[in-house]
């Protein structure tokens, strides 16, 4: 009976360090696309619950997120300044429904979702071990005191998939939403994962950059 009970507990703690070490660090590269429009590009650099997303359009709008304090950290380069804002939260009557289909992307295995909305039919590839999703960029709360004219970060405009993945330990490795036509309307695609170390210093603003409790006036 102690011999079961130490090979268990052994059993035990191998799947836990397992667990552990399966979780990912390094960099991953994503496309994202409303039909009609080109595409942005979007960087994550992902270390434990802590996401740095640089999303780039005609320049580079960075967003550092913390799942574990439930934060978005906005950095304005042109101000050096940045803004701590709540991360984007999920909607109660926003669900996704789990399929039985799964497909390896990238060499990572990813499970089918579905959800419907009044965006359209959304089907998204999720994969466990990349950390808690919380936005890229475009997915926070509205900042408390909103300041017209402000160019720079734009506005966040989540998806509905968003809200319903909002906190979920699961990462979108593809995301495609069609309308009530069939037509493809919306697809986010990786394009890379790169494991490799990620320094801690790159979920920090930098220390000379002045934190704001509003958008800064124009």
């Amino acid at each position: 009976m102690k011999i079961f009970s130490l090979w268990t507990a052994l059993t035990w703690l191998l799947a836990i360090t397992t667990a552990q070490g399966a979780q990912f660090e390094g960099r991953v590269h994503f496309q994202r696309a409303q039909i009609p429009g080109e595409p942005d590009n979007v960087i994550c650099a992902i270390k434990g619950d802590k996401i740095r997303v640089e999303v780039i359009r005609e320049r580079v709008n960075t967003f550092i997120t913390d799942a574990a304090k439930k934060e978005t950290t906005v950095i304005m380069e042109d101000d050096m300044a940045y803004l701590v804002m709540t991360s984007l939260q999920p909607f109660e009557d926003l669900k996704f429904e789990k399929t039985a289909e799964t497909a390896t992307i990238l060499g990572h295995q990813a499970q089918k979702y579905t959800l419907s909305s009044d965006e359209g039919e959304t089907e998204l590839w999720l994969a466990e071990g990349f950390g808690r999703y919380t936005g890229f960029g475009d997915g926070f709360e509205q900042p408390p005191k909103p300041v017209p004219n402000v160019d720079l970060p734009e506005a966040p405009v989540p998806k509905a998939w968003e809200y319903a993945l909002a906190g979920q330990p699961l990462f979108p490795l593809r995301v495609v939403t069609r309308d009530g036509a069939n037509r493809e309307i919306f697809r986010l695609e990786i394009r890379a994962i790169t494991p490799e170390p990620i320094s801690d210093r790159l979920f920090l603003p930098s220390v000379n950059y002045k934190k704001l409790d509003t958008w800064p006036e124009r």
